[in-house]
């Protein structure tokens, strides 16, 4: 109950200053920082285990994380934040190996969101994000346990220095080369890189592909020991690489045929990516492939886990009393 108290607290103060706040929670209580300094000044004084609730608005982050936070904004979906406005990071983020177990959600990267290179990062949970890129690069001292679920990551996933990762339930833009081992499962992947004619939407060994809608028409995976499983293709004849198992896979299926309302290979908030035949494309699972199938079903409006803010109405002047009036609707949040 503290908790959810401190989160209103928070979030009708931004309302009413319009200014960034950040309300760091420990265990020895809660403290507020406002300004455009307030997210570098609060993870200054965070200690590991903290959590850090962010305002709608841009923040400009620390150099790099290097301790072990949970951070939640308001999320990046327009109509989902119209009380509390969006939560914008700015320039992108940087974890770096004393960053183990951070949780990030419900923030609007404009930027990436990067492992320092060769650096071990593990158990790191991201949902409810958009960013440009993922990159974990390197490979002498790979990062483990990622989950990256219900994002919108516009370009590369780049799983280099990672080991164990779940992709899931996202829309991707694509994969970089050395994608080995990890599971990606029902997430819309938009478009391939090409150069030289050449089209891939990524390349590694002995990954598990299952439920996911790849767009691109030339769609080929480079690597050895990779399982395709009920996917749709719009190619006709997607290529899986070498020492490959397909199994129940949809192709050849026009892209205007597959969602609502969805055209070109970019993320798009007017897109309607819910299925046009949600029964026709059955995953591995029984459920529909794509982002609304599966274990985590992408969630309206990438709304975070902590109490959702829905509605304000706060007075333009104090009563009689001295008093400002403020009411505000909020919601649970199952997950």
């Amino acid at each position: 109950m503290k908790k959810t108290l401190l989160i209103l607290a928070t979030a009708a103060a931004a309302m009413t200053a319009n200014a960034q706040i950040v309300a760091l929670h420990s265990t020895s209580g809660t403290q507020i920082f406002k300004g455009n300094t307030a997210l570098n000044t609060a993870y200054t004084a965070a200690q590991n285990g903290d959590t850090l609730y962010l305002s709608g608005g841009s923040f400009t982050p620390p150099s790099n994380f290097d301790k072990q936070l949970m951070i939640f904004g308001t999320g990046h979906y327009v109509d989902s934040t119209m009380a509390t406005g969006k939560t914008f990071i700015q320039g992108g983020i940087t974890l770096s190996d004393n960053a183990d177990n951070t949780m990030i959600q419900g923030v609007d990267i404009n930027g990436n969101l990067t492992f320092t290179a060769n650096q071990a990062v593990d158990n790191v949970t991201v949902r409810f994000c958009r960013m440009n890129d993922f990159a974990a690069t390197g490979s002498s001292n790979p990062s483990q346990n990622l989950s990256l679920i219900n994002n919108a990551i516009s370009g590369t996933v780049n799983l280099e220095n990672v080991v164990n990762a779940l992709i899931a339930n996202s829309i991707l833009g694509y994969f970089a080369a050395n994608t080995n081992g990890h599971i990606i499962q029902n997430n819309i992947i938009l478009s391939s890189y090409c150069s030289w004619g050449n089209c891939n939407f990524g390349s590694g060994n002995n990954n598990t592909f299952n439920n996911n809608i790849i767009l691109h028409g030339t769609t080929n995976w480079g690597g050895n020991g990779n399982t395709f499983q009920n996917n749709v293709f719009v190619n006709a004849a997607p290529s899986y690489g070498t020492t490959f198992t397909a199994l129940n896979n949809y192709t050849n299926i026009p892209q205007a045929n597959i969602f609502v309302n969805q055209t070109g290979a970019a993320f798009d908030y007017s897109n309607n990516y819910h299925l046009q035949n949600p029964v026709t494309y059955l995953g591995t699972d029984g459920t529909q492939v794509g982002i609304y199938g599966g274990t985590f079903p992408y969630k309206e409006g990438a709304v975070p886990s902590n109490p959702h803010i829905q509605q304000k109405n706060i007075a333009p002047t104090t009563d009689s009393n001295g008093d400002l009036q403020i009411q505000i609707k909020v919601a649970a949040q199952e997950n």
